[in-house]
């Protein structure tokens, strides 16, 4: 019934704003503009109500529990469907911890459809009665745009929330954002720690937290709910851009994933969860097995498994490759003695017949 009305007045307003009549034309543009953006939204009441008997909310909750009770939380809204339903319960649970609540929207100001989207997270805040910024980046375009977009959009919501005082920045990465960023990690040769994807939570430099409560949570959990609630959103058009590897991923893996395993991306997202507590313990068990600088005795060095060895020798460059990691471990570990040097990313490492010496730090 409610999108019927919506509906009838959009349409409404539409034909007299077309109008235009001389006499009273500014002020019926006015009063058409105003009254659609009244109907653009359902009730606030009965939305929220909604929502906070969503299983979301209670996900939302539990990832809220160490947030302190008054703190601000600040939620990156994009106008898309996620952050619009990431908002929508967060404004449903703001009452579980006492928060206080604001969104903060980024224009990258690389698309002309940008300004529209921001224009509607700042109705939508309003909608929900929580103030609203609109940060304003500029990305160089070309190569590596999608990089230097998230390093301008990181710290430009980090600055918004120190300036609202805010705690915690929420975005709404789910579980189909985090197998794509798993398949993606894979396929470059990363380790057991970056296989397993983005992190839940983590501290920004400015000390903000960044939480990303709805990872394992599907895509179409979160549309359901806006569905559900009557609350429409924003469609990116570079989601479906197929020059992008993620779209790619998105259009022709997962929904394969999908049709052998039902609820794939949530089961790989969970499984995403397990792997980096295991590289987080592979990563510091690896810490005791070349301390210093060496040198390092053979023969304890071939008590220790091949991945051991790799995270250890990755803490003296972290972009080292997987080619050379592999041969360097391998001649680590073998019983030629033969002396041999490995480039390993930036250093080079001397395999002597009773020992590994480290030839160059940088």
């Amino acid at each position: 019934m409610w999108r019927k009305r919506n509906l009838i007045c959009t349409d409404v307003c539409e034909a007299a704003h077309r109008s235009r009549w001389v006499a009273t034309g500014a002020r019926l543009e006015s009063f058409s503009v105003t009254l659609i953006k009244q109907t653009e939204f359902p009730p606030l009441a009965e939305a929220l109500l909604k929502a906070s008997r969503h299983k979301c909310a209670a996900v939302l909750t539990k990832a809220l529990k160490e947030i302190p009770r008054g703190a601000t939380i600040c939620v990156a809204a994009s106008g898309g469907a996620d952050s619009t339903a990431l908002a929508l319960l967060t404004k449903a649970v703001l009452g579980r911890g006492q928060w206080n609540m604001c969104l903060a929207t980024v224009n990258h100001n690389l698309r002309h459809e940008a300004q529209g989207e921001a224009e509607f997270a700042q109705r939508l805040a309003a909608w929900m009665d929580v103030p609203c910024s609109v940060l304003q980046v500029h990305p160089a375009a070309g190569a590596g745009v999608s990089d230097r977009a998230r390093t301008h959009r990181y710290k430009a919501l980090s600055n918004s929330a120190m300036q609202e005082g805010a705690a915690v920045i929420l975005t709404a990465h789910h579980a189909q954002d985090q197998l794509e960023t798993m398949l993606l990690r894979l396929a470059r040769g990363a380790g057991p720690k970056a296989i397993g994807g983005m992190r839940a939570r983590r501290k920004l430099k400015s000390g903000v937290i960044l939480l990303r409560p709805l990872l394992e949570v599907s895509r179409e959990e979160l549309r359901a709910l806006l569905t559900h609630a009557e609350i429409t959103w924003r469609e990116d058009p570079t989601n479906a851009d197929q020059s992008k590897p993620r779209a790619r991923i998105r259009a022709h893996i997962l929904p394969v994933l999908e049709s052998i395993h039902k609820g794939a991306a949530v089961r790989a997202s969970r499984a995403g969860r397990r792997l980096r507590e295991s590289g987080r313990l592979l990563q510091k068990t690896a810490q005791n097995v070349m301390t210093g600088v060496g040198p390092w005795p053979r023969d304890q060095l071939r008590a220790h498994g091949p991945a051991l060895l790799a995270t250890a020798l990755k803490r003296f460059d972290v972009e080292a490759n997987e080619r050379e990691l592999e041969a360097a471990v391998a001649a680590m570990r073998d019983r030629v003695s033969k002396p041999r040097v490995f480039q390993v990313g930036k250093n080079s490492f001397s395999v002597n017949a009773h020992d590994v010496r480290l030839n160059a730090f940088k």
